[in-house]
Formats: structure tokens, sequence, C-alpha cells
């Protein structure tokens, strides 16, 4: 049986130096890792169970930020609003947090919107497709009308695809653009799961802030 890690501290550090850390003075295993991401929990998150590697109780900001992509999909855009803010208040996982503001954003866009009976935000229904792993529709709606040139948040979500699918150059390209648009999708990029790969290049490692 695998012993226990101590990760009481784990949330204000990083998730590699609490996993070195002993536990009461013994050796101990591998912590499970800390940061999780927006991709992580969007890219499928009916398998992937709400624990908070604080303690291995249900995490509430995990669990709200879950439940707010549901309710998106539903497109019940006052629930998604309302988890959605609950994640926002109570997460200290800095990808989830920056997602939940820009979904929780696009909500509220929704809900002050009058009805047109039309099919809502296409950035929201783009991530619906990514989360259902339709990336081919997904990537199609990042790029219709050239939105993935100039609205940050397509160049973004287009990158994340083209990273999934190990086109590199294209997703370089994209992500450029993105960073390009709001440099705050390199922080972004760099916590995100999505790039994983990406970030292991060292030709593309100026666009995650790394040298």
């Amino acid at each position: 049986m695998a012993k226990k890690t101590d990760v009481k501290n784990a949330k204000d550090k990083p998730a590699d130096k609490a996993a070195d850390k002993p536990a009461g003075g013994k050796k101990a295993g591998a912590a499970p890792a800390v940061q999780a991401t927006h991709a992580t929990y969007a890219a499928n998150p009916a398998s992937l169970p709400p624990k908070s590697a604080r303690a291995g109780d249900e995490d509430p900001a995990v669990a709200s930020f879950t439940e707010g992509l549901k309710a998106l999909d539903r497109k019940d855009w006052a629930k998604a609003v309302e988890l959605l803010d609950r994640a926002i208040a109570v997460s200290d996982l800095t990808d989830l947090t920056a997602r939940a503001r820009q979904y929780r954003a696009a909500a509220e866009k929704q809900l002050a919107a009058p009805a047109k009976g039309d099919e809502g935000d296409p950035y929201l229904q783009a991530v619906f497709e990514k989360n259902r792993g339709n990336l081919k529709a997904a990537l199609d709606l990042a790029k219709k009308g050239g939105r993935d040139k100039k609205d940050e948040r397509f160049a973004f979500l287009a990158a994340a695809i083209h990273a999934l699918e190990n086109r590199t150059e294209e997703a370089a390209q994209a992500l450029s653009q993105a960073v390009e648009l709001n440099p705050k999708n390199r922080i972004h990029a760099f916590h995100d799961a999505d790039f994983a790969e990406l970030r292991k290049n060292r030709d593309y490692r100026h666009l995650f802030g790394l040298t």
C-alpha cells in the first residue's frame, strides 16, 4: 500500500516541491499534482472527480467549475454565473480561476442579451465542441470569419486544439497571435496542460515566458 503524503501546505508550494518534502520525518512518495488546469477539467469533466490534493476531500472550486461547465452546456446562463462565481471565490488554481472568469463573462453576456433564437455565443459553442472531443468542429468555429486573428479567446482556443493534435507550428503561430492580442495568454498557456508538449520545444519556450 502506498504511503500517504503530507500535503498540508501544498497549495502554497509548487507540486514538484511538495512531492519531495518528507512527511513526519519519513521519506514520502510522490504527491498528487496540486496545480490543475482548465484544460484538464474541460477536456473530460465526467471522468475527473473533483478532488483536492490538499486533503483528499472534494474541492469546492473544482466542483463548482465542473458544474458551471455543465450549466453552460445546458445554456442555463444564470446558474452558470452563480457556479462560476462560487469557483472564482474559493479557487487557488491560477488557470481554473482565469478560465472561470472568461466563461462567466460569456454567460453574463448571454443573460444581458435579448432572446434572438440563435445558437448563442460562438466561443462557448467552440468550447463545447472541444470538450466533447469534436476538435475539427471547434477549430472551424474558432477560425470562422478570421476570429482567431482578431479575438484572443479564439486564438488561444485554436492554439490549444493545434497543440492537442500535435501540429506544432500551427499551435505556435496561433499561441503567438493570442499572446500578441493579450499578453496574459502567455501565463494561461504556461499553466495549461494542452501545451505540455509545446512547452518542451526549445524553439517555442519564449511563448511561455521561459528562457
